[in-house]
Protein backbone atom coordinates (compact mmCIF):
# COMPACT_ATOMS: atom_id res chain seq x y z
CA UNK A 1 0.00 0.00 0.00
CA UNK A 2 1.38 3.65 -0.57
CA UNK A 3 1.84 6.04 1.76
CA UNK A 4 -1.17 8.87 1.92
CA UNK A 5 -0.16 12.25 0.62
CA UNK A 6 -1.49 14.79 3.15
CA UNK A 7 -1.86 18.72 1.79
CA UNK A 8 -1.10 21.59 4.29
CA UNK A 9 -2.75 24.08 2.93
CA UNK A 10 -2.11 27.78 3.98
CA UNK A 11 -5.69 29.23 4.05
CA UNK A 12 -4.27 32.77 3.48
CA UNK A 13 -2.76 35.09 1.22
CA UNK A 14 -1.78 38.59 3.05
CA UNK A 15 2.22 39.70 2.92
CA UNK A 16 2.15 39.90 6.90
CA UNK A 17 0.07 36.97 7.72
CA UNK A 18 1.18 34.67 10.61
CA UNK A 19 0.17 31.53 8.80
CA UNK A 20 3.44 30.32 7.88
CA UNK A 21 4.54 29.79 11.70
CA UNK A 22 2.31 26.85 11.98
CA UNK A 23 2.82 25.77 8.45
CA UNK A 24 6.09 25.39 8.81
CA UNK A 25 5.44 23.88 13.06
CA UNK A 26 2.39 21.39 11.22
CA UNK A 27 5.04 20.33 8.60
CA UNK A 28 8.06 19.14 10.80
CA UNK A 29 5.74 17.00 12.96
CA UNK A 30 4.05 15.55 9.79
CA UNK A 31 7.47 14.94 7.96
CA UNK A 32 8.97 13.15 11.02
CA UNK A 33 6.24 10.50 10.11
CA UNK A 34 7.48 8.27 7.77
CA UNK A 35 4.46 6.59 6.92
CA UNK A 36 2.99 9.97 5.11
CA UNK A 37 4.11 11.98 2.36
CA UNK A 38 3.32 16.15 3.10
CA UNK A 39 3.30 18.71 0.66
CA UNK A 40 2.72 22.44 1.98
CA UNK A 41 0.27 23.62 -1.11
CA UNK A 42 0.50 27.98 -0.59
CA UNK A 43 -2.92 29.89 -2.00
CA UNK A 44 -0.50 32.79 -2.92
CA UNK A 45 0.94 30.36 -5.90
CA UNK A 46 -3.10 29.18 -7.11
CA UNK A 47 -4.48 32.87 -8.23
CA UNK A 48 -7.84 31.51 -8.54
CA UNK A 49 -10.58 33.28 -9.58
CA UNK A 50 -14.07 33.52 -7.67
CA UNK A 51 -16.43 31.22 -8.58
CA UNK A 52 -18.26 32.43 -11.64
CA UNK A 53 -18.87 28.76 -13.54
CA UNK A 54 -21.99 27.90 -14.58
CA UNK A 55 -22.46 24.61 -12.10
CA UNK A 56 -20.18 23.07 -9.60
CA UNK A 57 -16.99 21.19 -11.38
CA UNK A 58 -19.40 18.04 -10.00
CA UNK A 59 -21.40 18.63 -12.73
CA UNK A 60 -20.01 20.70 -15.39
CA UNK A 61 -15.94 21.22 -16.35
CA UNK A 62 -14.41 24.17 -14.99
CA UNK A 63 -13.63 26.79 -17.79
CA UNK A 64 -10.85 28.35 -16.30
CA UNK A 65 -7.60 27.08 -17.16
CA UNK A 66 -6.17 28.45 -13.10
CA UNK A 67 -9.28 26.41 -11.46
CA UNK A 68 -8.33 23.22 -13.71
CA UNK A 69 -5.07 23.30 -12.53
CA UNK A 70 -6.51 23.63 -8.81
CA UNK A 71 -8.45 20.89 -9.01
CA UNK A 72 -5.97 18.72 -10.56
CA UNK A 73 -3.68 19.63 -7.92
CA UNK A 74 -6.40 18.63 -5.22
CA UNK A 75 -7.58 15.22 -6.73
CA UNK A 76 -3.46 14.43 -5.69
CA UNK A 77 -4.03 14.22 -2.03
CA UNK A 78 -5.35 12.07 0.28
CA UNK A 79 -5.86 13.98 2.96
CA UNK A 80 -5.88 18.16 4.00
CA UNK A 81 -4.68 20.16 7.08
CA UNK A 82 -6.04 23.59 6.44
CA UNK A 83 -4.33 26.27 8.06
CA UNK A 84 -7.24 28.72 8.02
CA UNK A 85 -7.22 32.05 9.22
CA UNK A 86 -9.90 34.28 10.85
CA UNK A 87 -11.91 37.13 8.84
CA UNK A 88 -15.34 38.31 10.24
CA UNK A 89 -15.40 34.97 12.30
CA UNK A 90 -14.86 33.02 9.45
CA UNK A 91 -12.55 31.90 7.37
CA UNK A 92 -11.02 33.98 4.66
CA UNK A 93 -12.84 34.39 1.32
CA UNK A 94 -9.84 33.06 -0.57
CA UNK A 95 -9.50 29.81 2.03
CA UNK A 96 -13.42 29.18 1.13
CA UNK A 97 -13.48 29.94 -2.83
CA UNK A 98 -10.33 27.60 -2.90
CA UNK A 99 -12.40 24.65 -1.40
Amino acid sequence: MSKPKIAIVVGSTRAARFADVPTQWIAKIAKAHADIDVEIVDLRDWPLPFFDEVASSAWAPSQNEVAQRWQKKVAEFDGFIFTAAEYNHAPTGVLKNAI
